[in-house]
This record gives structure tokens, C-alpha cells and sequence, in this order.
């Protein structure tokens, strides 16, 4: 594929961007799309615990987050990541099938940097997935 506008810049080193979501093919689609960045290695967790464990032994530098998990719902997540060493700095964003204003807004007032909709906009997701690690640095 074409590298996208952005892409120009190389990064100093390789971003990791951990994706916590249950759904092996929701999985799958976001590799695509996060494919197109360059510099960029994708993990994924399909357990929330596991996702959490994940960000001890990995430090990602984003994580994007399913809401709807097994056993523990992305807000849940984000209460632990913000509690742990580990997790406090890093940005994480929402990823939801609940697509509702008032969902969004409580996802942004509960401390995600963006909320984002399924079916996800592969513009959109490219855009916050590199404003995000833009002010991660």
C-alpha cells in the first residue's frame, strides 16, 4: 500500500500500540488498518486481564481498548491502567460498538483520549492513532 501523508517522518523507533478486544476478526481488521503505519508493531490481548498484564511486560506506547469485554468492560480497564505503574502514562483509546452521544461523552469524561465508533473510519482511526503517539513521545 502506499505509505499515507505523515508516513514521511521515520520514528526513532518502533511504536507499539497494544489492542485489547475479544473479537478475533475485529483483531484482524485493525492489523489491516494499522498496517498502513509505518514504524508501527500491533499486540493484541483478547482477555482483559491479559491486556493488563500485556502493558507491564510490553509498555506500549497506545492502547486502544474494546469496551464490551468478558468478564470486565473497558471502563474497568482504563479505572486498572490508570492505577497501575505502568499503565498511568499511556493513552488509550475507546473502541465501541456504542455509538451514542452519551456514550461518547462518558467514554471522554471517564479519561480515553478518543472514543471511537465501530464500524471503525480507517481515516479517523489512522488520525487519532497518530495524535495520540504524536503526544505520547
Amino acid at each position: 500500500a502506499p505509505p499515507l501523508p505523515g508516513d514521511s517522518l521515520p520514528p526513532a523507533r518502533l511504536r507499539k500500540v497494544l489492542y485489547i478486544e475479544d473479537n478475533p476478526v475485529n483483531v484482524l481488521l485493525m492489523e489491516a488498518m494499522l498496517g498502513r503505519v509505518a514504524g508501527l508493531q500491533m499486540l493484541s490481548a483478547p482477555l482483559p486481564m491479559l491486556g493488563l498484564q500485556m502493558v507491564v511486560d510490553e509498555r506500549p506506547d497506545l492502547i486502544l481498548l474494546d469496551i464490551q469485554l468478558p468478564g470486565m468492560d473497558g471502563f474497568e480497564v482504563l479505572r486498572r491502567l490508570r492505577l497501575s505503574e505502568a499503565g498511568r502514562q499511556v493513552p488509550v483509546i475507546a473502541v465501541s460498538a456504542n455509538a451514542m452521544a452519551h456514550d461518547v461523552e462518558h467514554g471522554l469524561a471517564a479519561g480515553f483520549v478518543r472514543y471511537l465508533t465501530k464500524p471503525l473510519d480507517m481515516q479517523e482511526l489512522l488520525a487519532a492513532v497518530e495524535a495520540a503517539l504524536s503526544h505520547a513521545q
